[in-house]
C-alpha cells in the first residue's frame, strides 16, 4: 500500500472519529484533490466504505442505503449541470471527489465512533438526551382551526383531524397535513394557522393541491378553501412552495412588507425577523414581487431582497442548493459568517446563542440536519477558527 493511501486511510478514520486537527483536515482534502491516479484511491475508498457500512451502525442499513442514494443522485445532478462547460478530465476528477465528499458527510452523521448513549438516542428518541448536547429538530407543529381550537400535530393520530365546512383536515401516514374539499361551494371563508416551534418543521398540502414546506419557528395562515379570484396565504419565518398552476387564480404570498405573486412555480421565501432582509428565491417558473417601493419580476436563479429601506434588490446566480438545503434535510453553508450559521442552528436545535470574542471566519460545508448539535459543531471547529460550549439551552461561541 502506497504512503499516500496509508495517509488517506488514517485521515479518513480520524475524520470519522472526530479526532482530526485543522491541519490534518486540510491535508485530507489536499490528498483527495491532488492524486494523479484516482483508481487506487477509488478502490481504497470503496473498501473503507464497505467496512464502515458493515460496522456497528447507529441507524438501520436501509437508512444508510437511502442516504447514500440521495448523495449519489446529487453527484449525478451536479455533473449534468457542469457538462456543457467542463472537460472530460474534470468530470472524472469531480465525480470522484464529490463521491468522497458525500461519503465523509454521510459517514460523519450516521456511523461509528459514537458513544453508546448516543446510539441509544437514535434507537429510542424518547429517552433523555446526553448532557451537553442537543437533539435535532423534527416534524412538529401546532394547527389552529377557525374556531380557535388547537391540535398538536406531532402527537395527533393519523386520519381526519377536523372538519372545516366542506373540507376535511387529514394527517397522512407520512405525517404531512392535507386538505380535502368535498363538492359544494361555501360563502364562509375560514382560516387555519399552522405554526412550527424552534426545532420543528412541517409539510402541508393546501386545498388547491399546492405543497408547502414550513421551516422552524415559522407560521402559515391560509383559507381552508380558495374562493374568489385569487389564492392568498400569509407567512412568517421561512417556507418553500410548490404551487399548482391555475391561470384563473394567481397565488399570492404575503410576508412582512413583501408580496409574491405566481401562477405555478417553485420558490423559497425567508422572512425571519432576525435576518437582514426579506428574501424570495425562485427555483422554477416566474414570480412577481411587490413592495411599497415598486414591483420586480424574477427568473429562476434570482433572489429578491427587501431591504429595511423598503427597496427591492435583485441578485443573480443564487446558489439554489444552499437556499433549499433545509427543505431537503441538510445544512449547507457557502461562505457564511458565524452569525448566519448560528441563526440556523438556534432555530433547529432550539438554543440561545451568545458570543465571546470576535470571529471573522466564513464557513463552507454541508451536513445532515438529522444529527445532534455536537456533530455540527465538530464540523465547524475543524476550521480551527471557532470553539463552542453547550450549557443546557445555551450555546457559547468562542474564537
Amino acid at each position: 500500500m502506497s504512503q499516500q493511501k496509508v495517509a488517506l486511510k488514517k485521515l479518513i478514520h480520524k475524520y470519522l472519529e472526530n479526532q482530526i486537527s485543522p491541519e490534518e483536515y486540510k491535508e485530507l482534502w489536499l490528498l483527495l484533490n491532488a492524486s494523479s491516479d484516482e483508481e487506487p484511491l477509488d478502490q481504497e475508498l470503496i473498501a473503507l466504505w464497505q467496512s464502515v457500512k458493515q460496522s456497528d451502525s447507529i441507524i438501520p442499513p436501509a437508512e444508510w442505503e437511502k442516504k447514500m442514494q440521495l448523495g449519489k443522485d446529487k453527484i449525478e445532478q451536479d455533473i449534468q449541470s457542469f457538462k456543457k462547460v467542463k472537460s472530460p478530465i474534470f468530470f472524472k476528477r469531480y465525480k470522484w471527489i464529490a463521491a468522497a465528499a458525500v461519503f465523509l458527510i454521510v459517514a460523519t452523521s450516521i456511523v461509528v465512533s459514537i458513544s453508546s448513549d448516543q446510539k441509544e438516542i437514535y434507537s429510542n428518541t424518547k429517552k433523555q438526551q446526553p448532557k451537553q448536547d442537543r437533539l435535532p429538530g423534527g416534524d412538529k407543529a401546532i394547527l389552529t382551526l377557525s374556531d380557535g381550537s388547537t391540535i398538536i400535530l406531532d402527537s395527533a393520530v393519523n386520519g381526519v383531524l377536523a372538519k372545516q365546512g366542506n373540507t376535511s383536515v387529514v394527517k397522512k401516514n407520512d405525517g404531512q397535513l392535507e386538505y380535502n374539499s368535498a363538492d359544494g361551494q361555501t360563502n364562509e371563508v375560514a382560516y387555519n394557522l399552522l405554526q412550527t416551534p424552534r426545532g420543528g418543521q412541517y409539510k402541508i398540502t393546501l386545498p388547491d393541491g399546492s405543497k408547502v414546506w414550513l421551516n422552524a419557528a415559522s407560521s402559515l395562515k391560509y383559507p381552508v378553501v380558495f374562493a374568489g379570484n385569487e389564492r392568498r396565504v400569509d407567512i412568517s419565518g421561512e417556507a418553500y412552495f410548490e404551487i399548482v398552476k391555475d391561470v384563473t387564480k394567481p397565488f399570492k404570498v404575503h410576508l412582512n412588507n413583501m408580496e409574491v405573486e405566481v401562477l405555478g412555480t417553485h420558490f423559497n421565501v425567508n422572512g425571519y425577523e432576525d435576518e437582514e432582509s426579506v428574501k424570495t428565491t425562485l427555483v422554477e417558473g416566474k414570480v412577481k414581487v411587490a413592495s411599497a417601493s415598486g414591483t420586480k419580476f424574477l427568473n429562476p436563479g434570482q433572489q429578491a431582497q427587501l431591504k429595511p429601506s423598503g427597496n427591492i434588490a435583485i441578485t443573480n446566480n443564487i446558489n439554489l442548493e444552499e437556499i433549499i438545503a433545509w427543505k431537503d434535510g441538510n445544512f449547507q453553508f457557502e461562505n457564511a459568517d458565524i452569525k448566519a450559521v448560528m441563526r440556523q442552528l438556534a432555530r433547529w436545535y432550539d438554543v440561545d446563542v451568545t458570543y465571546k470574542g470576535n470571529i471573522q471566519q466564513h464557513f463552507v460545508g454541508s451536513i445532515s440536519r438529522n444529527v445532534n448539535l455536537s456533530q455540527v459543531l465538530t464540523m465547524l471547529q475543524q476550521t480551527g477558527a471557532v470553539k463552542f460550549k453547550i450549557d443546557g439551552k445555551q450555546l457559547i461561541v468562542m474564537p
